[in-house]
């Protein structure tokens, strides 16, 4: 029954990952085409070495190292139905392993909404998704969310000064994504 139960799991969690690649890969298409084009990417991911110098294409992405987790995914699975843990943990870590270098990469072609993932005046996290048109300003080539009606009438009354470092403020930092959360 333990077996049964940590398949699924594992199934799910795999599925769960290629739908969320596919999403990303299906809504990033088009400007994969104009960013891509133009220049070569070669670079390899290896099974027991998932890291990689270079930016994937998403064509590359999606043709190749998507099968490769799972791959993994799959002898996971194969590894849990006969007993055997070790193996299984292996493949999963390698799995998880390749999916975070797949995700930086495929967020590397993906342009976020805004430049700031908090409001620079409140410092209140920005769900990206439920941003009104009237908590939007444009700055210097870039949308920058606000999280309440006050907001951007306060940062329109501040110095150029002011809104640069607000702003630096509110942007994603090295080791946030700009969905705010840490990687």
């Amino acid at each position: 029954m333990r077996k049964i139960r940590l398949v699924t799991i594992v199934g799910i969690i795999g599925v769960a990952a290629i739908v969320a690649v596919s999403l990303a890969l299906t809504s990033t298409k088009a400007e994969a085409s104009s960013c891509c084009s133009g220049h070569e990417q070669k670079p390899e991911m290896n099974m027991k070495n998932p890291v990689m110098a270079e930016t994937l294409s998403l064509e590359k992405i999606h043709s190749e190292h998507l099968p490769m987790v799972l791959l993994s995914i799959d002898k996971a699975i194969k590894a849990i139905e006969a007993g055997n843990k070790e193996t299984a943990l292996a493949e999963l870590n390698k799995a998880q392993a390749m999916l975070a270098v797949i995700k930086d990469d495929i967020s590397k072609h993906v342009k976020p909404k805004f430049a700031n993932i908090r409001c620079p005046i409140m410092g209140s996290p920005i769900n990206q998704d439920k941003v009104a048109e009237n908590l939007i300003r444009d700055y210097k080539d870039q949308k920058i969310a606000f999280c309440c009606g006050g907001c951007p009438v306060t940062w329109d009354k501040l110095t150029e000064a002011k809104k640069e470092s607000k702003l630096a403020k509110a942007k994603p930092t090295v080791t946030e994504n700009h969905s705010g959360y840490k990687h």
